[in-house]
């Protein structure tokens, strides 16, 4: 009913780290990722979660990328026709065009850059079916969620070919 609903509050109480310097980064335990530079590197983040998008931003911040965020395939692949990245990180199911019909999409853009652009699965489904279609789709490597900042860092280090 329009004007009417209820109203929920809470507390909660959180340790607090008093590590002096620690970064959200490191709370995250991505910590390696400082030493990981990316300077230059663009990276898409398809994703439509807005606590996933953040968490890999946040993973990502040390390591001096430009990391943009957008919520669906569509916009993905708006972006990549658009701008040039260096490496995607797509979910597989998001709303209005999922991760493999986006993959797909951008794999039918006339130019090298589309053609050999890495674009990493990422999705709670870790099922071979799963991997699978996303390699049929043009994806070139996997990773299950939730993410694992040791496994997204092999992922750039093996993508990016920097360490």
């Amino acid at each position: 009913v329009l004007g009417q609903g209820t109203t929920f509050s809470f507390s909660l109480r959180l340790p607090i780290d008093r590590q002096s310097g620690a970064s959200s980064a490191q709370a995250l335990g991505g910590g390696a990722f400082e030493e990981l530079q990316l300077e230059g590197k663009r990276i898409l983040v398809a994703e439509d979660n807005a606590i996933n998008q953040f968490i890999v931003e946040e993973l990502l911040a040390p390591s001096g990328a430009t990391v943009t965020s957008v919520e669906n395939g569509l916009l993905a692949l708006e972006a990549v026709a658009q701008r040039h990245f260096d490496l995607v990180l797509m979910d597989m199911q998001m709303p209005v065009m999922d991760g493999l019909e986006a993959t797909r999409r951008i794999r039918l853009i006339d130019t090298p850059a589309a053609r050999d652009l890495p674009i990493i699965a990422v999705t709670a489904n870790a099922m071979t079916e799963d991997r699978d279609s996303g390699f049929a789709a043009g994806m070139n490597d996997y990773l299950t969620k939730p993410i694992e900042p040791a496994e997204l860092r092999r992922m750039l280090v093996k993508w990016l070919h920097k360490a």
